[in-house]
């Protein structure tokens, strides 16, 4: 399995693309942070008129630059870092979500394939006991319901099989789209090295809640983005603060190039009622929302905990129980009818309630504990990593 979730995250294409978005979040960051471009300009002066331009008697060449006010790129800066952090944990989301499609598709194919063998051994079981049936009913001592019977369940077991060979099939498909193949592979049947077993990972509620707002990406993405609505909340009233124009001159006056000259410049927040004021409005409302955002992320994701623990709690005592109690008892109860049936002490109809409750015991334990194990994978999925180390 652990081999299954490496080719699923190397060639899912939502891994792929989670991945590129960090990229260009990284772009964002320089282009983000850059200057504008600087102004280069040529001009020419008191030339007569109804003559060229060469014939100037005064030449500037200048040189500018405007920039906003220095804590403004800081605060821009770290709003950009903020968005790449969340790049990555949108990965991490994408890459959690991959890992529970993944496992949970390679466990449904082992839970696929013992149905399979299950299904395989109640056939030949049933082929048997309806050879026997026409023996006993040839000699004289089983009647015609019996064979009839008999019959009924070998052509359903051999329905069954085929059943249970299509929903293989399936569960072989999505296992092959969880790790990212395409149509061509849906074909081949993967060899399976693991097992479908029953391990009890005592998972504590209260060891999930300590670690859960470190490691949930949701939450952590919900605090980023109330992080990038307080800097631009800082922004906003950063806006007040004047941008500035530095220019520099080269000047040739009446063939003298012995000139120069340089401005300074900056802006004047004259209309700060109206622009700087609805911008400072906009950002509280906004940080506001992103606080109260972040809560209600939490209060959901705590929701989201409970009631898959809640799912998996359940899930454990239901595997527990078939392991303790009903697969040896439905073991024994068939065992004990085939002797009885052997020995002719009951009839068929009774031996095969005997059968059909260990078939629907075993088949039973097998959906349970993919249930079970499946309950795991969304614990591990909602809390952003593995609780089963």
């Amino acid at each position: 399995m652990n081999e299954a979730v490496k080719i699923g995250l190397k060639n899912n294409p939502e891994v792929k693309s989670a991945m590129e978005n960090i990229s260009a979040s990284k772009g964002r960051f320089w282009s983000g942070i850059s200057l504008p471009q600087p102004e280069v300009g040529v001009s020419y002066g008191y030339t007569p008129v109804n003559s060229s331009l060469s014939n100037y008697s005064e030449k500037t060449l200048a040189v500018s630059q405007s920039f906003k006010f220095p804590s403004n790129y800081f605060l821009e800066g770290s709003k950009f870092n903020k968005e790449e952090e969340i790049a990555v944990y949108k990965l991490n989301m994408t890459k959690r979500s991959v890992i529970n499609q993944v496992k949970t598709s390679y466990y449904k194919v082992l839970a696929k394939q013992y149905q399979v063998n299950s299904a395989e051994e109640n056939l030949l079981i049933s082929e048997d006991f309806y050879k026997k049936a026409e023996i006993r009913q040839n000699v004289g001592e089983g009647t015609n319901l019996e064979r009839l019977t008999a019959k009924v369940q070998y052509t359903e077991a051999r329905n069954n099989l085929e059943v249970a060979k299509n929903e293989l099939t399936t569960a072989f498909a999505e296992l092959n789209y969880s790790l990212g193949n395409g149509k061509q592979s849906y074909e081949s049947q993967l060899a399976l090295t693991d097992s479908l077993v029953f391990v009890d990972h005592k998972i504590k509620l209260e060891q999930i809640y300590e670690s859960l707002e470190e490691t949930n990406p949701q939450i952590k993405i919900a605090e980023l983005k109330y992080g990038i609505a307080s800097v631009e909340k800082g922004l906003a009233w950063s806006s007040i603060l004047p941008n500035i124009n530095l220019a520099y001159f080269k000047q040739t006056r009446d063939g003298n190039n012995g000139f120069y000259g340089a401005s300074f410049g900056i802006s004047v927040p004259l209309w700060f009622m109206f622009d700087q004021r609805g911008k400072i409005q906009e950002a509280a409302a906004n940080q506001s929302i992103s606080e109260s955002e972040l809560q209600l992320t939490k209060n959901e994701i705590t929701l989201k905990i409970k009631s898959a623990f809640t799912d998996y709690e359940n899930n454990l005592k239901l595997v527990k129980l078939y392991v303790s109690d009903i697969l040896p008892q439905a073991d024994e109860i068939y065992r004990t009818a085939i002797k009885s049936y052997d020995a002719g002490e009951i009839t068929y109809i009774e031996f095969l309630q005997a059968k059909q409750t260990l078939i629907n015991a075993k088949n039973n334990y097998i959906n349970v504990l993919f249930n079970y194990n499946r309950s795991i994978f969304t614990l591990e999925e909602i809390v952003g990593d593995s609780i089963t180390k």
